[in-house]
């Protein structure tokens, strides 16, 4: 399929760069759908997160709740992958993007009748989960399709800002929607804010790709078809297992905010907002830095100094009690925590960026769903584990204490894979032919 051309002048300075997709006309409309959609999406998560921990007290319950939000992927993650290789990918989205829709609404309906149980909240989130997982394969692949391979790394820069850009405005509105509608109103928002991305993607017209597929039926060849590639690909393996790492250790921190926010910074739902939205803004930062980055080699680089980057600022958020007198201002604590968790939010993107573009420009094209799919697994299984055994260790030890653990155990393994090389490209010479020629496992 011939691929859009952007013109050359897109690219003649670091701010034009930084926006090169948005030159495209189909990814602009996507992008600010999309963006409508995120504030809701990041509306609900805020106020699910505080209507748990509301309810029981219990760091443990938000770890339980993280992992029926995001477990699910790992059921059908291969699955989603290989459907994403054979079928449009617009359609695709837009179906499970209804499907999400219906589901908010049904959340905001359970809330609002006051009869909404836990396990109710788990099983709504785990069924959004699993619509989630099915959709992200297809929107990498439609990423490629809309705007080609020159403007990939560009336009997963600036989803990945949009998405964690909405953590600034999303978080923030948590507050005041709390305060003034309850949960009810985050969660019937969030449903409407699905509207603007369907509309935005039945706007959009792609070419018809050609999608053969070696066998007529659905085969578990097929759908193991990125395993085998991984299993070949050294330099590839190590960055799924770098990611799993990360997810497991590192972004545990996401569910323990509200106890964090409670037990360490002392402050309410207004400062729970405040350090959500500092985090955003940080991520929103670290998206643009890698946008502004282009095509530029060795991106792996980029993905281990932010997982560095991320872990000196989670110790520094751990330590803050050693700072700071427990009775000093609270201003102060609420400051000194905020521009951590800035800190640890540019990390976070820089590295899931830069690993995501490694990812998307090394791998070949009839296996770019299937890859997608174990992307979805691995950050589906990663980060609600690191979410349940976070919340478990701070009973014991405490939210402080866990997060200074997590950050050097982030900082070395960071250290060793910078020292060792195991990303740099020379490790990925037997599977970079093989995936290019489409075998029986294709």
């Amino acid at each position: 399929m011939a691929q859009p051309r952007v013109p050359s002048s897109v690219f003649g300075s670091v701010g034009t760069r930084t926006f090169a997709a948005l030159g495209h006309p189909g990814f602009r409309r996507y992008y600010l759908g999309q963006g409508v959609s995120l504030v809701g999406t990041w509306l609900q998560s805020a106020a699910v997160r505080w209507l748990v921990f509301d309810q029981t007290a219990s760091e443990f319950m938000l770890g339980v709740v993280e992992v029926a939000a995001l477990m699910p992927g790992l059921l059908v993650g291969l699955v989603a992958g290989a459907i994403a290789d054979r079928v449009a990918p617009l359609r695709m989205i837009v179906l499970m993007e209804c499907g999400q829709m219906i589901l908010a609404f049904l959340l905001a309906l359970l809330v609002g009748l006051d009869v909404v149980q836990i396990w109710q909240m788990a099983a709504i989130l785990a069924l959004t989960r699993i619509c989630v997982t099915f959709e992200l394969p297809s929107r990498q692949v439609f990423f490629y399709e809309l705007v080609g391979p020159e403007i990939l790394p560009n336009a997963i820069a600036l989803n990945s800002g949009l998405f964690n850009a909405t953590r600034v405005l999303g978080p923030a509105l948590a507050g005041v929607c709390l305060t003034a509608m309850g949960a009810t109103g985050c969660f019937t928002l969030n449903g409407v804010s699905y509207l603007a991305a369907i509309a935005a993607l039945l706007s959009i017209r792609l070419d018809r790709r050609p999608r053969a597929q070696p066998h007529a039926n659905f085969t578990f060849a097929e759908v193991l078809g990125g395993l085998h590639y991984l299993g070949g690909a050294r330099r590839m393996l190590a960055l799924y297992l770098l990611v799993t790492f990360f997810g497991v250790v590192g972004m545990g921190y996401e569910a323990m905010v509200p106890a964090y926010t409670r037990r360490v910074v002392r402050a309410d739902v207004e400062g729970y907002s405040i350090l959500l939205a500092c985090s955003g803004v940080g991520a929103t930062l670290g998206a643009i830095v890698v946008a502004s980055l282009g095509r530029q080699r060795r991106k792996e680089r980029w993905a281990i100094g932010g997982m560095i980057v991320f872990a000196g600022f989670l110790a520094a958020a751990a330590l803050l009690p050693l700072w700071l007198d427990p009775a000093g201002p609270a201003p102060v604590r609420l400051s000194l925590a905020a521009a951590c968790l800035l800190g640890m939010g540019f990390g976070a993107v820089v590295f899931y960026a830069s690993a995501l573009t490694v990812i998307q420009l090394a791998v070949p094209d009839h296996l770019r769903g299937r890859l997608m799919g174990i992307w979805m697994i691995v950050y589906s299984g990663s980060v609600p584990l690191g979410a349940l055994w976070t919340g478990r260790a701070a009973l014991a030890w405490g939210v402080a204490a866990v997060m200074a653990f997590s950050a050097l155990l982030c900082v070395v393994v960071g250290l060793v894979a910078l020292a060792t090389g195991v990303l740099t490209p020379r490790y990925r010479d037997p599977a970079a032919t093989l995936g290019e020629q489409p075998s029986a496992h294709h």
